[in-house]
């Protein structure tokens, strides 16, 4: 089983403070919030932090209504024209199924392992298993998630992409819910 703390996350954000111009003082934004449940309570997805537009610009100043707003951003996974970072959390041996985001994932697994589920091509699949410690990155790729048995936690940043598109064919996103 994961730690005691596998339903909170602490999120630390800085900035600058209003009145700096020198860029010399640096203010902060730190604290833990609840993760989300979903999927009947054996995922729990949080957005942590959200940035709009790329190349995003820096807030002058981090304020928990500004921090709130970064997280009410993200309606789904993916920030429309921006960035997202999310914790995920799943239960042990917990199976999410087939999805696709239009977006570049940066998957970091923080604890416990999954298995990355993918298509092969022939009418099966591979299955490849992530540690803690390991990364994944999902380039608008169909995939499922399997935790191992001790459970899994991975931190994603997830940056919105053109959808995939295969001889003229848009390949459509997919819902993991």
């Amino acid at each position: 089983m994961l730690n005691g703390a596998k339903h909170t996350f602490r999120r630390i954000i800085t900035s600058h403070d209003p009145s700096d111009t020198t860029g010399d003082s640096v203010t902060f934004h730190d604290d833990t919030i609840p993760l989300k449940p979903v999927l009947d309570g054996n995922a729990h997805m949080s957005p942590l932090y959200s940035s709009p537009g790329l190349p995003t610009t820096s807030p002058h100043q981090v304020t928990p209504e500004h921090v709130t707003k970064a997280m009410a951003n993200v309606q789904g996974v993916v920030m429309p024209g921006g960035v997202n970072g999310q914790v995920t959390v799943l239960e042990p041996n917990f199976f999410v199924k087939y999805h696709r985001t239009s977006s570049v994932d940066y998957n970091i697994m923080l604890e416990g392992s999954a298995w990355l589920i993918v298509p092969d091509g022939k009418g099966g699949e591979r299955k490849t298993e992530v540690k803690a410690g390991e990364m994944v990155v999902q380039t608008g790729t169909l995939h499922a998630w399997q935790a191992g048995p001790n459970g899994s936690r991975w931190v994603t940043v997830v940056v919105h992409a053109l959808p995939v598109e295969k001889d003229g064919k848009v390949l459509e996103d997919v819902d993991f819910k």
